[in-house]
Formats: C-alpha cells, sequence, structure tokens
C-alpha cells in the first residue's frame, strides 16, 4: 500500500479542519439567529394564551351570571356563586399576570396601548367587569334583584366591548407572532443554501483528491486481497483435509459406541440367567434352613440379588435407548386398567414403608405405547416412595385441552432449583446420607426422560423444598365417540 506524505496529509487535513469550521459557524450563526427570534416570541405567545383565557373566562362569567339570576332553588344559586366565584378568581389573576403585577410577561407598546390608552381602556373595562362580578357573587346566595345593574353591566361588557377589546389584542399579537414565523423561515432558508455551498466548496477542494487517492490505495489493497485469496484457497484445502480426518474419527467413534450398546443390548438375557440362577438356588436353600440367623442371610441374600437385578435391568435399558433399538408402538388404552395394576403393585411396597398410596379413578382413554407409558409411571412411583419418609404418595391425572397430564405427588424433602435439571442425567443422586446406597445408581429418572422424549410426551418437574413434588407426563387425549360428535 502506498502511504499518503506527510505534507499531503497536513494540507488535506487543513482543508477539511477549514471546511468544518465554516460549517460549525453557519450553524451557530443559524442557532443563535433562532435563538434570538424565539426569545422575542416566547412572551409573545403568552400573552395570546392569557388575552385567550381571558376572553373565554369573560363569557364563562357572563353566562354563571345569567344562570344565577334565573336559579329557582337556594341548592342551585350555592352552587353557581362557588362556581362564579371561581371563574372570577382566574380572570382577575389572569388581568395581574397580563398587566405585569405578578411578574408577568412584558407588554408590547400596541397592547399596552390598546390597554390603557384610549377613550375607552381594556384595563377600566376589565376592572370594572370584576368588581360587579364581585357584587353579583356577595349577593347570589340570597338571589339576585330583577333590576341588578352590575348584573346587567357583566352580560353587557362580557359580550360587548370588554370581549372586542380581548378579541383585538389577540389578533394583533398573533399578526406580530406570524411574522416572527416568517422571519425564522426565512433565516432557516438562508442558513441551508449557506451550508450547501460550503458542502459544495469541500466537494471540489477536498474530497476529489481524496478519492483519487482512496483509489489508488484501493488498487494496492486489490493487488493484495488477490494474493490473500490464494493463501486462502491453500488454507481451505488444509482445512477439508483436516475435517475429513476429524469427519473419520468421529465416525469411528459413533460405531464403537453404537457396537458397544448394541452388545449391551444383546447381552441382557445372557446376563440375566445367573441372577435367575441365583434366585433359584437362593428359594431351594430357604425352604431347607430353619435357623434365625441362616433365615436372616437368606434374606439379604434375597435382597442383594433383587437389588442387582434392578440395576442390570436399568443399565439395559439406557443401553437399548441409546443404541435406538426400542420402537414405540402406541395405541389408545385406557388408563383405568393400568391405573389399576400400578396400585395393586405399588400398595404393599408403600405400607412397608409407613406410606399411604392413593390413586385417583379415571375413565379417560389416551394414545400411547402402553409399554414405555408402564415403565415411566413405575418408575416415578418408585422415586416417589423410595425418596418419601412420611405423608404418602398420590397418582392421578388432569385434562388439558387435548392432552392428559399423568401427575405423580410426593410429601418428600422435595428438589432445590439448582437439582432440577441434574436429576435427570445418568448416574446423577441427590445428596442423601441415611439412604440405602444398594436401593439405585440413579438411572431412574434418566430413563423416565429418555422414554418421555421417544414417545413426543412433554414432561414437567415441581417442586417446592421441605414440602414434596410433583412429576407430571403429557398424554395426547383419545375423545370418546359422544365428544367427537358434540365437537
Amino acid at each position: 500500500m502506498v502511504p499518503i506524505g506527510n505534507t499531503t496529509a497536513r494540507w488535506m487535513t487543513l482543508r477539511y479542519g477549514l471546511a468544518l469550521g465554516v460549517i460549525a459557524l453557519c450553524t451557530l450563526a443559524g442557532f443563535i439567529m433562532t435563538e434570538r427570534v424565539i426569545d422575542q416570541h416566547a412572551d409573545m405567545l403568552e400573552v395570546v394564551n392569557i388575552s385567550g383565557r381571558q376572553r373565554m373566562l369573560s363569557q364563562r362569567t357572563a353566562l354563571l351570571a345569567e344562570q344565577l339570576r334565573n336559579a329557582p332553588t337556594d341548592a342551585e344559586r350555592r352552587a353557581l356563586t362557588t362556581r362564579l366565584a371561581e371563574a372570577t378568581d382566574m380572570f382577575e389573576n389572569a388581568h395581574r399576570r397580563l398587566t405585569g403585577a405578578d411578574e408577568g410577561p412584558a407588554m408590547g407598546k400596541d397592547v399596552r396601548r390598546l390597554y390603557f390608552d384610549g377613550p375607552e381602556p381594556l384595563n377600566d373595562l376589565v376592572l370594572r367587569h370584576i368588581a360587579a362580578l364581585r357584587a353579583v357573587i356577595a349577593a347570589g346566595p340570597a338571589g339576585l334583584p330583577p333590576d341588578m345593574p352590575e348584573a346587567d353591566l357583566v352580560t353587557h361588557q362580557a359580550l360587548g366591548p370588554l370581549l372586542a377589546g380581548l378579541e383585538d389584542m389577540v389578533a394583533r399579537y398573533q399578526e406580530a407572532g406570524e411574522r416572527g414565523f416568517t422571519t425564522l423561515h426565512n433565516l432557516g432558508f438562508a442558513a441551508l443554501i449557506l451550508t450547501l455551498l460550503t458542502l459544495c466548496a469541500e466537494v471540489l477542494v477536498i474530497f476529489r483528491p481524496m478519492v483519487r487517492q482512496v483509489q489508488r490505495q484501493f488498487a494496492d489493497i486489490t493487488r493484495m486481497t488477490q494474493a490473500l485469496e490464494q493463501t486462502n484457497v491453500t488454507l481451505e484445502a488444509q482445512v477439508r483435509a483436516r475435517t475429513a480426518e476429524l469427519h473419520t474419527a468421529k465416525v469411528a467413534a459413533e460405531q464403537a459406541h453404537l457396537a458397544k450398546s448394541r452388545f449391551l443390548a444383546h447381552a441382557g438375557h445372557d446376563l440375566k440367567q445367573p441372577l435367575q440362577a441365583i434366585n433359584m438356588f437362593t428359594g431351594m436353600l430357604e425352604r431347607q434352613l430353619d435357623k434365625p440367623r441362616a433365615l436372616a442371610l437368606v434374606k439379604d441374600l434375597r435382597l442383594a440379588q433383587r437389588s442387582m437385578h434392578d440395576l442390570l435391568n436399568a443399565i439395559l435399558d439406557i443401553s437399548k435407548l441409546e443404541s435406538g433399538v426400542v420402537e414405540p408402538k402406541p395405541a389408545d388404552i385406557m388408563l383405568s386398567a393400568l391405573f389399576d395394576q400400578l396400585e395393586a403393585e405399588f400398595t404393599g411396597i408403600a405400607e412397608d414403608k409407613g406410606l399411604r398410596l392413593r390413586v385417583v379413578p379415571t375413565d379417560l382413554s389416551v394414545r400411547t405405547d402402553p409399554f414405555l407409558l408402564e415403565r415411566i409411571l413405575r418408575n416415578l412411583l418408585t422415586n416417589a416412595v423410595r425418596y418419601t419418609e412420611q405423608g404418602g404418595v398420590l397418582m392421578g391425572c388432569r385434562r388439558r385441552g387435548d392432552t392428559v397430564w399423568i401427575e405423580v405427588y410426593d410429601t418428600g424433602r422435595g428438589i432445590a432449583e439448582t437439582d432440577r435439571r441434574r436429576i435427570f442425567e445418568e448416574f446423577v443422586q441427590l445428596d442423601r446420607p441415611d439412604r440405602d446406597r444398594s436401593e439405585g445408581i440413579g438411572l431412574g429418572l434418566a430413563i423416565v426422560d429418555r422414554l418421555a422424549r421417544l414417545l413426543g410426551h412433554p414432561l414437567e418437574l415441581r417442586s417446592v423444598e421441605g414440602r414434596g413434588t410433583v412429576f407430571a407426563v403429557g398424554v395426547p387425549l383419545v375423545r370418546s365417540l359422544h365428544e367427537t360428535v358434540a365437537a
């Protein structure tokens, strides 16, 4: 790349700074002129606002005075008197502000002449109007006399000379405001023209030389880009080669993992045979022993055998799910039969721990794989009984739209917020020093999670520490013939 010379760079910087300075001066001049015009007309706009308010209030007071004259009851006269007093106070405060008694805006010469000079000054009309209103307010609660001159004066002035004077003052200030906005428009147009001329000068004096210099540098950059593109082609070829090697290694690792999973899945039968033999021999030994110590040993042997059997089943289930050999076979089933089966299976287990198991009856039907759904609910019930020390376990279902949510409640210690995602991972158990370590290795909820995802059934978890936990699985509802016709 060809660098810009120091002299050229300084000269371009100087010209650029000069142009920016001219634009800044133009902008500052336009701002100062605009602020002066705005300052000159700020008080004018406030005078127009106050005068317009006086015009409105004069008509309102005349209307209230006329209504007070014709009011038939004392209550109406008191209410109208209160409203008339409020309007009169606002009218008088506006007059004081307009005339400068309350540090109000400064009047222009034309308005001051209209307000204080002439054969019938507007100031005198306003003061007489206020005095007449005060007299009407004083006599209002008792009722106005039919021929009260003050009331006649209020009505006559509000619709006559007072209204005309206020409208004349508003009109004059509106004309002055319009002239000010015209001046402001002209100043803005002049500033725009000056700015455009300055920009044109910048284009001719500064930007054209800069464009030529940038074009020369761009040609140098193009040559460098071509060289970089050639280098990039070489690097891309190397990256593709390394990517192919990594893909080959990844495929080999995945094949090895699948081979391991298939081996465990197909070896389940052979691995279970020794356990079945142990179970048979334990039963034979149990029938031949009559000593209490021997019976206790046989009982421990049976517990160990059952624990080993459950752990092996869990490992084999995980392996089958990983290898993809489990395929759902959905069918329409009645939940009542499944609930009855699980209630009969887990009632005794819960009673052995001193817990109460309750299964809420249902007549709903769902579409799912009955075997896999049964495995999900069995694991949830096993987990609920295992982690509940007192109270009970409840299983029931709720219908939400076209989904049946089967829920398992327990009164255990609950699950902390930080652990609610972790418990669905393999070999994860929450710390419980008092629990028998032979009761599982942390695969039950991992199997539930994978089976639910395999079936496409959503899984929910709600828990309150110290009060219990709820696991829920959503299953598609099968509508009855009556519900289908109604829908």
